[in-house]
């Protein structure tokens, strides 16, 4: 049986290490598209391609597909120019953009807020397109992009 001490030193660091994990950054739709407006943010949808062709493109937001062979190539680009505190992510319901905060944070770019609501909502709020948001294609998304990276 383990020593009082012994249990002491196991609970403080467990304790020590949950505290140094930083809880994600949840926002809602509104929130993000507000700040994206004011120019304090960017909001990349990491989404596939065929799901932006579905249901079009958060209007302001960047084609950064977490399922194309480029997203670590674009993604180094956005964290030249912007710090992660500056950067939204938004998929369809918030799997994703969970897993990817949380992926992102692991190699050490922590501060990514993650719109969990999503593009078709979940239990923590309605999603970009049942609140009527405005939506663009992905062909003027992308045109977006290209002209702030002039990757073309």
């Amino acid at each position: 049986m383990p020593n009082l001490k012994t249990v002491f030193v196991i609970l403080a660091s467990l304790f020590w290490a949950s505290s140094t994990i930083a809880a994600p950054i949840i926002q809602s739709a509104p929130d993000v598209a507000q700040q994206v407006n004011a120019g304090e943010m960017v909001l990349l949808d990491i989404r596939s391609r065929s799901e932006w062709q579905e249901t079009g493109i958060a209007a302001g937001a960047w084609p950064v597909s977490m399922h194309e062979p480029d997203f670590g190539q674009k993604l180094q680009q956005i964290l030249q120019h912007y710090k992660p505190k500056q950067i939204a992510i938004i998929c369809a319901t918030g799997g994703r953009t969970e897993y990817m905060a949380a992926t992102l944070e692991g190699f050490g770019i922590q501060g990514i807020t993650d719109l969990s609501e999503g593009m078709i909502g979940n239990k923590n709020g309605p999603g970009w397109l049942a609140r009527k948001m405005p939506i663009i294609t992905l062909e003027q998304s992308q045109a977006n992009f290209d002209a702030k990276f002039k990757t073309k």
